[in-house]
């Protein structure tokens, strides 16, 4: 009686450290998983961010555009509001538009499009463009790419 007792407690602790492997092998599988989507979820994040500085920067640049006509200025203040990424791939176009859509023209040498040429109706339009690399490398695996282009394009009157 005693040897069947020995026995079958031999048999369940071998057959517990064979749960205990497996049990391992599925938390490293649902750890991974859950690691790429935490992850996942904070680059997404971080993307959105981006995006609402971005189109921030845009207004308040377009804003400005609409009472000094100075493209300098506008940029500047771009940059200003987007401060916090990288300055270096950042790219902001200022651009006159008039109401038909047209850049704006002075029939002279001044580059068509140019700011100083706007005139009360017309447009001002402040494009702010910004590759955001992702943190994550879970769009390689699936081959997305780890870069994704945000774009802001704002256009406001000019008073």
């Amino acid at each position: 009686m005693f040897l069947r007792r020995l026995r079958s407690a031999r048999l369940s602790d071998d057959q517990f450290s064979d749960d205990q492997g497996a049990v391992l092998i599925e938390f490293a599988l649902v750890f991974t998983l859950f690691i790429f989507l935490v992850f996942g979820m904070v680059d997404f994040g971080l993307a959105i961010n981006t995006k609402t500085q971005i189109g921030s920067g845009g207004r308040e640049g377009a804003r400005l555009g609409t009472v000094s006509l100075d493209a300098a200025a506008v940029e500047a203040r771009v940059r200003d509001v987007t401060g916090d990424l990288d300055q270096t791939v950042l790219t902001v176009t200022v651009e006159c538009h008039q109401p038909d859509g047209t850049l704006c023209t002075d029939g002279g040498g001044t580059p068509p499009g140019t700011l100083s040429l706007g005139q009360p109706g017309d447009a001002v339009v402040v494009t702010v463009n910004y590759p955001y690399n992702m943190i994550t490398p879970l769009p390689n695996f699936i081959g997305g790419g780890s870069q994704i282009a945000l774009k802001s394009v704002t256009e406001m009157r000019i008073e």
